[in-house]
């Protein structure tokens, strides 16, 4: 596993990143391993109340007051949350990690089916219908929480030099 050092050292400062999510495919293709390599420029060590973002959606309306996590507690505020998932007894660390503003310019992703690089187009077509719905809207993403089992590697700190 990835030693997190790097991250709690560089609070709120640009880091690269890169991890993998895996998928749980359609019935149909029952036994593929769908696999998702992000890699890109994130910031850690923030908190989400305080992002401009999440404060105008607030103000607008447009979304409710920032509560308690949605799942887990923190073991590092602001950067990793320990939680339970149903039915097993171990706890799982995430990280939590915020895109950069212009994410769509600095992510990258790589989609594969059972080791082999695909096209989105292709991965997606492997998931149930409601999976690729969601995955088709698009919509930008606040914050990442990463098990850390599923961080690749973890940089240094990026400079827009």
């Amino acid at each position: 596993m990835v030693n997190l050092d790097n991250l709690f050292s560089r609070k709120g400062q640009f880091i690269s990143a890169t991890f993998k999510t895996e998928t749980k495919p359609a019935a149909i293709h029952k036994g593929t391993i769908l696999e998702k390599r992000t890699s890109g420029v994130f910031r850690a060590g923030l908190s989400f109340e305080n992002l401009s973002s999440v404060k105008e959606a607030i103000e607008n309306g447009e979304r409710e007051e920032v509560g308690s996590l949605p799942f887990g507690e923190w073991e590092i505020y602001p950067f990793t949350i320990l939680h339970t998932p149903k039915g097993e007894t171990n706890k799982v660390r995430y990280v939590r990690l915020y895109p950069t503003k212009n994410a769509s310019q600095r992510i990258k992703v790589l989609y594969l089916v059972n080791g082999t690089e695909v096209t989105k187009e292709q991965y997606l077509n492997y998931l149930t219908p409601s999976e690729k719905e969601k995955a088709l809207q698009g919509n930008p993403r606040e914050c990442f929480n990463v098990k850390h089992k599923n961080i690749l590697a973890l940089g240094e700190p990026f400079n827009e030099e």
